[in-house]
Order: structure tokens, then C-alpha cells, then sequence
């Protein structure tokens, strides 16, 4: 009987099968959304890639300089984050000296040292130390699942294919192709759409990106639009998961469940949506995975300096290996996200502020923030050139921004009860973390809670076009979710049943019903009030019935615990609602995500973009008539960025949005960067004549300012039949034709 309880005791020698087979689910999963959009050779190049040149090396990293080995979802998701670090600060050095093409040498050399020393290998290749549970294993990979395709949902499959529908574009992603094409040849980037202009702006995604390019010569397209998302996004959920563990522990019975409901939260979560026609704010990861692939990356690289700030605090700073992951990280983070560094400054600022209470020692909390405010600073100077990017300190300017205040604009308190809304929103949708209770006495709970605490306070007392002060609770979202996740695993824990499991997930789907039928009833109410009362007395329904039906089957703990708890998990598992419904609803979609509009390019336009790029080299100026996706009432919406994107050359004025410039302008008049005049009249009005009124002299005012090629694009406007005579045709399409000026 001893040997057979033995046998049946838990898993410490490695991973089982049941959760390889889990894992290996979420694998197939990612590569068939992945194959959906590439052609079999170009998913081939890019998984070996990702694979080989950047996880396993970062592994390597992560085990041999960190000490890891917990179990292979933190292993491979943190490996994935420090190889892509490392290969974001070799491409920089390469590049900078002509040699991008072979940035990702480093890797071989880091398998080479990690397998061909016996102490290396067996560092790197030893079993983990806290394999997956089955059950966990499974509930990771169905959280991650589905919110992998709520994501290509409302991304990918909805977007692609790219440059073929001018109605179905989304201009931002046109931008980071763009950055990534500069990436490619110039070191700093530049403003490609706008005559090569320096751009001061976080690229380390698009540095990423180009090292990618020009290890698999897919073509930057398919790297953007399609395939780079996925794992980012995929690692992040594993790191998501990863930092909940160190909230609970496996021993104790909400650590089966508190990691995959983290990711889930994490990724559709966030607010408590009660108006049926007005969203109240998409924080969730979900949201900007991808169409904001620079947060994509920021989530990765911030969770991972997380894990390893935690491990470094509560060790007093060892071991000491791992100082060097966090510096990695860290200098990764300066240009990846430029909230980053603020938000885990302030986490260490909190820490060093807890330790000094309990007279432990503060020295990793003083040097982690110490580095934290250095790297910023640095960054500021060299990556960012002193430029806020249109940010301004504007305390509660965000509630104005927000959607709920045109629903109240009539109201004199119309921005108090706007931020009352949003506010209670999102504190009903993370509220697990008011019962973390002594958890709080952790120096790695007060290093999370000063994360968020920061980020909330960035969204709050700035603001910027676009509402992209967002950004900041963006980027502390996923550590939120953690909190809330941990704090709901321990009111729930005080039952004292580890089948409490059945009372989250009961009253969690009883939530998401609740939510709809209160959604569904309040549709027709106007303002706030009602759909708010529908709101809350569907919560307090679902708590009640699961927490009499908890008592009526007799299971263990206090009723009013199970009533919190029920409450807490409706709440936080309701907030997933339109999210999931958005998976085949474009209505409760636009609430929260990004949808299609016009102003891109069709494919004859694209196509002879892309005959430019194998027709000229890199440098050569092209000049457009080109600027605008949507011009009405003599406004010009300036995101045109696409033939920059496509063509890989630099503009002489394409678009002059997302430019330090028109940013720069914007701030001082108050208007939106996207929708001002270009500021230079008469540089402009010599472009257009080019295209308008050729002429000797104005296409020699072109050869001077060192144009190559002329890109007429003919549904941007008319282009004179004339121009052939001064230029030499080279290629024309249906609507785009190209010339050179010799």
C-alpha cells in the first residue's frame, strides 16, 4: 500500500504527459492560425526561426545565467522574452556596422557554450523542479486557447489579407511596417514617409522584427500582418501564468485554477461593460495584441522583469545571475514600451518603501529602481531625443476622452460621473485583489501592487491623442489580472474545500448570463443609472443562488465568504463578456476592438509599391502625390504610410502623421497630429506640381532635393498626361504608375 501511495504522490521528476499533450494542443493551435495567412515554406522558415535562433537560446540564457527551471510554461515563455532581448540588442550592434543580415549568429555561439560544456548542458537540460498538474496543464491550455482566438478573431481574421481592400486597412499597421523596413537598413530608425526624417520613438519591436527579415527572408508583409504577433503574444500568456505562481504557490488549492483564470482575465478582461452601446475602456491584452505589436512586446518583456524582480527581492537580490537577466530586460524594455520602465520603477519604490518598514534589507529594491530610473533616463536622451510624444499632464483629462462622457456631456458633473463609471468598472473587474489580505505582506505583492498602481495613476494624470495615455494601465493590466486572480484564490481558500474550484467557475459562467440578460435589458434605458442597477443586481443574484446552492450540498466554509467570492468571480469572469461575444458579433466587437475602415492601398497599388523595392535600392528618394487616406471638407487624415511599407524607400512626403513633428505641433495647438496641415506649404506644393503641372523646373526641383522615382497614384488625384515627357515610365498598373528621373 506504501509503494502504491508513493506512485500516486505528486509529480516533482519532470512534466507529465497529459500536459505535454496540453501544451502540444496550444502548439498545433498557434501554427494553424499561423498557416491560415502564409504559405508552408514561409511558416517552416518562421518556426524554425522563432525556435531555434531565439527560444532555445533564450532558454539556454534563462536556465544557465538565471538558475531556472520551475517548468517548462515559464521556461519556454521567459527563454522566448530574454532570446528576443538579446536579439534586439545583437541586431543593434550588427546593424550598426553594416552586418544586420547575420544578427542572429549569436545564438549558435550561446548553444555551443550551453551544450558543449557538461555542467552547461546539465544545468540546461535538467528536469523541472514544479512540473504542471494534468488539470492545470489543461485549464492553461484552454484559457489560452480561447483567448488566442478571440485575438486572431478580431485581428488577423478580419484584417487579412493585407493591401488588397482600400475599405478593410487599419493605417497603424501600415506605420510599424514602415519602422520595420527603416529598421532594416538605418540605425537610428527614420521616418520613412517622410524624406528619412529621425524618428524618436520606442522601435526595439521593429529592430526585432527586421533581424527576423533578414534571418528568413519572409517578406515584412507577412512578418507584420500575420505571423509575429502570435508568439509574442502566446509567450505572454505563459509569463502571465508563470507570475501568478509566485502569488500561489502549488501547494495550495488555488493554484490549480488561479493561473489559467490570470490569463484568461488578462487577456478579455478589464472592465465591466453595462452599456449596450458604449464601451467603457479595452485594456485588456487582448485589445492591442495585434494592432499595437510594440504593447504586444512591452507585455512580454515587462512581465518577465517581474518575475525576475520578485525572485531577486525575496532573495535579498540572489542569486546574482540573475542581475544580469534583469539589466537584459531592463535596456530591452527602455525602447520596447516607453512605459515600461515607469511602472516597474514605481513597483521597486513600493518594495524598497515595505522592506524599510520590516527592517529587511532595502539594497535590491534601492539598485533595482536605481537602474529602473537610469535605463529611463538614458532612454529619454537617446532613444526618445527629450520627446514626451504628445503626452501632457493633464490630471482626469482621460474621462473626457473616454466614451462615457458624450453620454453625459449635457450634465453639468458630466466628467465626475464619467470617471465614476469607469472607475467602477474596472474596480468590479479586478476585485479580486482587495482580498489578498496577508498576501500584501509580500515584498513581491507590494512590488505588483505599485506596478499597478502606476499604471493606473499614468492613465489618469496624462493624456495624449487617441486616448494612448491608456497605454500605461495597458501595460499593468496583465500584473492586475494576476493580483485579482491571487486575491480571489484566497478569499475562496478560506472555505477551506479545494473543490472551491466548482464555485468560481459556476459562478463565473452564471456571471457571463447574468451580465447578457442585464445588457439585454437595460439596452433601451437611457443614461447610466439603469443600466448600472441591472448591472449590480445581477451580480448580487448570481452570488446569492451560488452561494446557497454552495451551502444546500453541504460544503464547508462561511456563507458569507462564499457569497464574496461568488460575487468577486461573476464580476471578474463576467467583464470577459463582450469580449467573447465580439468573437462573432461586430457590434459588441467595436466596443472593444479595433474594426477595419478605408485608406489603404489596393493591390495594383501595392504591387507596384513592391516592384519599386526589387527595382531600386535601399536610399533611393521616391516622391508621391499621394498623402491622405480620407480627405473631406479640405481635411486630410495624413496616416498614409502604406507606400513606405511596401516599397521599403524613403518618401519625400508620403503621410507626416506619427512624426515628432506633427506631434510636436499638435501639442502647442491643441489639435489632433493626425489632422493637421503639413507645416512646410511650399514644399508640399512643389512635390504636387510634379504631379499636376510637370515641368523642367519642377522636376528638376526634385532631382535636387534627391528624388529617384515618381509614384503616381491615380486615385489620389489626377496626374497630368504630361509628366511622361520630362520622366522615364518603368512600370503602371490599373492605378498606380511609376516613373525615374534620370
Amino acid at each position: 500500500m506504501r509503494a502504491k501511495a508513493r506512485r500516486r504522490g505528486p509529480r516533482t521528476a519532470g512534466p507529465s504527459l497529459s500536459g505535454l499533450v496540453a501544451g502540444l494542443t496550444v502548439l498545433v493551435l498557434a501554427i494553424v492560425l499561423l498557416a491560415l495567412h502564409a504559405s508552408f515554406f514561409e511558416l517552416v522558415r518562421f518556426v524554425l526561426f522563432t525556435g531555434v535562433a531565439v527560444a532555445v537560446p533564450g532558454v539556454a540564457l534563462w536556465r544557465l545565467v538565471g538558475g531556472y527551471g520551475r517548468n517548462l510554461v515559464e521556461d519556454l515563455s521567459a527563454g522566448f522574452a530574454v532570446g528576443t532581448a538579446a536579439q534586439v540588442l545583437v541586431y543593434l550592434a550588427s546593424a550598426s556596422i553594416g552586418l544586420q543580415a547575420w544578427s542572429w549568429a549569436w545564438a549558435p555561439v550561446v548553444l555551443v557554450i550551453a551544450f558543449v560544456d557538461s555542467d552547461a548542458r546539465a544545468r540546461v537540460l535538467r528536469r523541472v523542479e514544479q512540473p504542471l498538474r494534468p488539470l492545470q496543464a489543461w485549464l492553461l491550455a484552454a484559457s489560452t486557447a480561447v483567448v488566442l482566438l478571440i485575438v486572431y478573431r478580431r485581428g488577423p481574421g478580419q484584417f487579412l489579407p493585407a493591401y488588397t481592400d482600400p475599405l478593410r486597412a487599419y493605417p497603424d499597421l501600415a506605420f510599424q511596417q514602415a519602422l520595420a523596413a527603416s529598421a532594416k537598413y538605418d540605425v537610428p530608425i527614420s521616418t520613412l514617409w517622410l524624406g528619412g526624417e529621425p524618428m524618436k520613438y520606442h522601435t526595439f519591436f521593429h529592430q526585432a522584427t527586421a533581424a527576423t527579415q533578414w534571418g528568413t527572408r519572409i517578406d515584412l508583409t507577412d512578418l507584420i500582418h500575420a505571423l509575429s504577433w502570435l508568439p509574442l503574444f502566446l509567450a505572454g500568456c505563459g509569463l502571465v501564468y508563470a507570475l501568478t505562481t509566485r502569488l500561489v504557490p502549488a501547494g495550495q488549492s488555488g493554484a490549480t485554477w488561479a493561473g489559467p483564470l490570470a490569463v484568461f482575465i488578462a487577456g478579455l478582461g478589464g472592465a465591466v461593460q453595462p452599456l449596450a452601446a458604449t464601451g467603457l475602456g479595452g485594456i485588456s491584452t487582448a485589445v492591442a495584441a495585434y494592432l499595437s505589436p510594440t504593447q504586444n512586446l512591452g507585455v512580454l518583456i515587462v512581465l518577465a522583469l517581474c518575475i525576475v524582480a520578485i525572485d531577486l527581492l525575496r532573495a535579498n537580490g540572489k542569486p546574482r545571475g540573475r542581475w544580469v537577466l534583469l539589466v537584459l530586460l531592463a535596456l530591452v524594455a527602455a525602447g520596447a514600451k516607453s512605459t515600461i520602465l515607469p511602472v516597474v520603477g514605481t513597483g521597486f519604490a513600493f518594495a524598497f518603501l515595505q522592506l524599510g518598514l520590516v527592517r529587511r534589507s532595502t539594497r535590491p529594491a534601492f539598485f533595482g529602481g536605481l537602474l529602473s530610473l537610469a535605463v529611463f533616463v538614458a532612454a529619454l536622451i537617446t532613444i526618445f531625443g527629450g520627446s514626451t510624444w504628445g503626452t501632457e499632464i493633464k490630471p482626469f483629462e482621460t474621462f473626457v476622452q473616454l466614451s462615457p462622457y458624450s453620454l453625459l456631456v449635457s450634465n453639468p458633473h458630466a466628467q465626475l460621473l464619467s470617471g465614476a463609471t469607469t472607475l467602477l468598472s474596472w474596480a468590479l473587474a479586478a476585485s479580486g485583489l482587495f482580498f489578498l489580505g496577508r498576501r500584501w505582506r509580500d515584498t513581491g505583492a507590494v512590488f505588483l501592487a505599485g506596478v499597478a498602481v502606476a499604471g493606473l495613476l499614468g492613465t489618469l494624470l496624462t493624456t495624449q491623442s487617441g486616448v494612448s495615455q491608456l497605454y500605461f494601465l495597458r501595460t499593468a493590466f496583465p500584473v492586475i489580472a494576476v493580483l485579482a486572480s491571487a486575491g480571489l484564490a484566497n478569499l475562496v481558500g478560506r472555505l477551506g474545500d479545494r473543490r472551491a474550484v466548482v464555485l468560481v467557475g459556476a459562478a463565473g459562467l452564471l456571471g457571463l448570463v447574468a451580465f447578457a440578460v442585464a445588457r439585454a435589458q437595460s439596452a433601451d434605458l437611457q443614461g447610466i443609472k439603469g443600466p448600472w442597477l441591472w448591472t449590480l443586481a445581477a451580480v448580487a443574484v448570481v452570488a446569492v443562488l451560488v452561494a446557497v446552492a454552495w451551502k444546500v450540498v453541504r460544503r464547508p466554509g462561511n456563507f458569507l465568504v462564499a457569497l464574496g467570492g461568488a460575487a468577486v468571480a461573476a464580476c471578474m469572469i463576467g467583464a470577459t463578456l463582450v469580449p467573447l461575444q465580439a468573437f462573432g458579433s461586430d457590434k459588441e466587437s467595436n466596443l472593444v476592438f479595433a474594426h477595419p475602415f478605408r485608406g489603404g492601398a489596393t493591390a495594383a497599388e501595392a504591387g507596384a509599391a513592391q516592384w519599386l523595392r526589387r527595382n531600386s535600392k535601399p536610399g533611393e528618394l521616391v516622391a508621391t502625390n499621394a498623402h491622405c487616406i480620407i480627405q473631406r471638407d479640405g481635411v486630410c487624415d495624413s496616416r498614409h504610410f502604406w507606400l513606405a511599407a511596401l516599397s521599403e524607400r524613403p518618401v519625400l512626403i508620403e503621410g507626416w502623421s506619427y512624426s515628432n513633428q506633427a506631434n510636436r505641433i499638435a501639442l502647442t495647438s491643441g489639435g489632433n497630429p493626425s489632422l493637421i496641415p503639413y507645416w512646410d506649404r511650399a514644399r508640399l506644393a512643389a512635390n504636387d506640381a510634379a504631379f499636376k503641372a510637370p515641368s523642367p523646373n519642377a522636376i528638376q526641383r526634385l532631382r535636387d532635393a534627391g528624388v529617384r522615382w515618381l509614384y503616381a497614384d491615380n486615385r489620389a488625384g489626377e496626374v497630368s498626361p504630361a509628366l511622361r515627357n520630362y520622366v522615364r515610365i518603368r512600370h503602371a498598373t490599373l492605378d498606380a504608375t511609376i516613373y525615374e528621373i534620370r
